[in-house]
């Protein structure tokens, strides 16, 4: 891949260290994606204790708002004109949409994508990314492999850990908790009960703590002999509660540090911050990311809960999901719809979604993105399974890629949404495959657009 040093993100693949047995029996390394050569809650609510909390949201009304959402891609700049280009490198001709006319630009990016895609552990899966520019005067989605629908929603998996953070910042925000608030008192009494006799002292983990993944919790998902992964693929269409995941976390696991101490990657945690928000605002966790986020006044109506809420009408079937070869779609995403995961979106709209909270359109206060952003010294330079993460901030991770700070999250099935707010450049990425790596994808995405 020439030129791929230019970029300065990625350290040399290593061998997947952390991952459950039933994947390294699928994937023992962590799979380069190819890139081209240009350089670049349970579901209902839960019973709460006595509070009088509500969500409050002062941003402004939807009907000041005259964005109308569609799965149809919308233009950033004057222009509305929407073109269509087709790649003769795949059996299938994508259905690229592009609020930029620029023919070079328009094939340079969807080279990216013919070339990512080749490398796919499967024929049937698909590469599918979005580019928004607003300064670039572009919004352009597209896919390369055996799905030619470039509006076809899409598994977040953790990439959805990144509005969690932004909904709890958001409670924040209404003075409903603190971060530096005791999970304790914001928890429901059969958890506090559950996680102390496993010995965690739940007056010393803060909510800040829990967003950051330095609050010493074990992950239910991914730690050190969890037969999670091994579960579900055994019986996939298993419908999972938050309470049967802390209740694996705790059986298999303990605190791994005192809070603060250190970081550890924790699903755990995510799943008691979605706890905290239905405790807090009285809903149920996607109703109330919706309502605290905004998300319908900033246009997104196709962003949803696959377990637990209804998909938008008039969306198409979601992307079929890998690993390895083997095709998971039969899965009960279930086992990933309680705060660290489980949302799914078209690839425009997750990177529209990047860049409003990058550029301060979702929180109220503009300290509170500053607060999203702070990162503890304890998280700088992490990585998951060989893949790297970044430094590790409150829901997002800072890296450098171009020369350009920009911030991101990566999901389990391939993914990677970030926003690079000085180049004014958000984008999404995925495989729709677990455990390859989006990364050198996006980095020549990025490098293509600022090259423009």
């Amino acid at each position: 891949m020439a030129g791929r040093r230019t970029l300065g993100v990625m350290a040399p693949h290593r061998p997947v260290s952390r991952v459950v047995p039933v994947v390294l029996a699928v994937l023992t390394v962590v799979a380069p994606v190819a890139c081209s050569s240009n350089g670049g809650n349970d579901t209902g609510t839960p019973t709460t204790p006595d509070r009088s909390s509500t969500v409050t949201d002062t941003i402004p009304s939807d009907d000041a708002i005259t964005t109308s959402p569609s799965t149809t891609m919308t233009s950033t700049s004057t222009s509305t004109s929407t073109s269509t280009s087709t790649s003769t490198s795949t059996s299938n001709a994508p259905t690229t949409t592009t609020s930029n006319t620029d023919p070079a630009l328009v094939d340079a990016l969807q080279a990216v994508l013919d070339a990512a895609a080749t490398s796919l552990p499967s024929p049937d899966a698909t590469v599918q990314a979005a580019v928004v520019g607003p300064v670039a005067g572009i919004e352009w989605a597209s896919t390369s492999g055996s799905d030619p629908e470039a509006n076809r929603p899409f598994r977040m998996a953790s990439v959805g850990k990144t509005f969690t953070a932004a909904t709890v910042l958001r409670l924040v925000e209404t003075r409903s908790i603190a971060l530096d608030d005791p999970i304790g008192a914001l928890l429901l009494p059969d958890t506090v009960t559950l996680l102390e006799r496993d010995g965690y002292d739940l007056a010393t983990i803060t909510v800040a703590h829990l967003l950051q993944h330095t609050g010493g919790l074990y992950d239910y998902a991914f730690g050190d002999g969890s037969p999670f992964l091994q579960d579900a693929l055994a019986d996939r269409s298993r419908v999972w509660t938050r309470r049967e995941q802390l209740e694996l976390a705790v059986s298999v696991g303990d605190p791994l540090f005192a809070p603060g101490s250190g970081f550890r990657y924790s699903d755990t945690g995510y799943a008691l911050l979605g706890e905290i928000i239905e405790v807090e605002t009285r809903l149920p966790y996607a109703d109330a990311m919706r309502d605290l986020l905004g998300l319908d006044r900033l246009g997104l109506a196709n962003i949803w809960l696959e377990s637990g809420q209804t998909a938008p009408g008039g969306l198409l079937p979601i992307s079929r999901s890998f690993l390895g070869s083997d095709e998971i779609s039969d899965l009960d995403f279930s086992l990933d719809a309680f705060g660290g995961g489980g949302l799914a979106g078209t690839t425009t709209e997750v990177a529209r979604f990047f860049g409003a909270l990058l550029g301060g359109e979702v929180f109220v206060e503009p300290t509170t993105l500053g607060r999203l952003l702070s990162v503890p010294d304890t998280n700088r330079a992490q990585e998951e399974f060989g893949i790297v993460l970044g430094d590790g901030a409150h829901g997002v991770y800072r890296m450098d890629i171009g020369g350009q700070t920009c911030w991101s999250h990566r999901g389990f099935l391939g993914t990677i949404a970030l926003s690079c707010p000085d180049a004014g450049v958000s984008l999404v990425v995925t495989t729709n495959t677990a455990l390859t790596d989006p990364l050198p994808v996006a980095a020549d995405l990025i490098a293509v657009v600022l090259a423009a």
